[in-house]
Parts: structure tokens; sequence; C-alpha cells
């Protein structure tokens, strides 16, 4: 899924959080850490174009670093590293676990399956592209009715919070 998706899906279930921002990062981080660094590579250097690059033609930094941040077994070792030293659970970081949980059946063999096994495994799941048109207007259209509802929400409760001030 693209990184703008990502960050919505975060948003959307991490929205009633404290920690609402810091969870959205954490749910594009794994596209900031891989992709982001060579876009704004690209940028600076001239070489931006939309589409996705040519496999050949990018650097082997990069299918390392994708590995380690789509990899749910990366991500549950880091979770639990985490708890053990804070002896707390870092819920924030369950959107890098979502993240990786979604890319699996949104990626396709045809560019960037998703590692979620590595480095146990190299198992990858052939799903259908994010990229897809009809994908894209059905992801976007499900971010803008769970947007909706949190809206919905969000006024159902600050009009209960205002009737209930008043009696």
């Amino acid at each position: 899924m693209d990184i703008f998706a990502h960050g919505l899906w975060s948003y959307a279930v991490f929205h009633k959080k404290k920690y609402v921002w810091l969870a959205t990062l954490f749910g594009i981080l794994p596209d900031i850490l891989s992709f982001g660094i060579i876009f704004i590579i690209n940028l600076i250097n001239g070489n931006f174009h939309r589409g996705p690059p040519p496999i050949n033609t990018l650097p082997k930094w990069l299918f390392a670093a994708y590995n380690m941040t789509h990899s749910f077994v990366v991500f549950i070792v880091v979770f639990l590293v985490i708890y053990l030293i804070t002896k707390k659970w870092f819920w924030p970081l369950t959107a890098w676990g979502i993240h990786v949980l979604i890319d699996i059946p949104t990626h396709s063999f045809r560019f960037f399956p998703t590692p979620f096994l590595w480095p146990l495994s190299s198992y990858k799941f052939d799903g259908i592209s994010w990229a897809i048109p009809w994908f894209m207007i059905l992801n976007y259209g499900s971010l803008m009715i769970v947007f909706l509802l949190i809206a919905h929400n969000k006024a159902k409760e600050k009009k209960l919070t205002i009737k209930f001030k008043k009696h």
C-alpha cells in the first residue's frame, strides 16, 4: 500500500489514543526507511520520475532496508525487546506491525512483495498490487467512509458532552 494510505489507516486505528501521531509515524516508517530515502536521493539528484523505478536501478541497501522494515518477524523481535527493557508494551509501535500485515495482500510479485517472514524464510505472498486503479478507489473510498464515521462520532460525542454539561 502507498505511504499516504498507511498513514491514514494508522491514524484511523489509533485516533482515540494520546499517542495517535507517534503511531501514525510508526505506520509510515517502514516506507520512509526504504523507499523514502531513495525518493529523497532521486529528488536531490534530479532523477525523480513517476511510477515504479526499474528494479535493476535500485541500490542493494534498499532491498536490505525493505526486508528489515517489512518483516513481521523483525517487528515482533523489536516489540518484545522494547517490552523486556521497559517492562511495558509500547503500543504505538503496533502500527508498524499493521503496516506489514496490510502490505502482505497488497503487494504482488511484480514489484516488491512483502518479505514478512524475513530472515526466517524467503516466502512471499503474491497479492494484488495496491497501485491498481480499482484497488486505489476501493482503498481511498474506504478511508473516506472511515474518516466520515470518525468525524460523525466525534461530533456526536461533542454534542452529548455539551448536552450533559447543560443539565
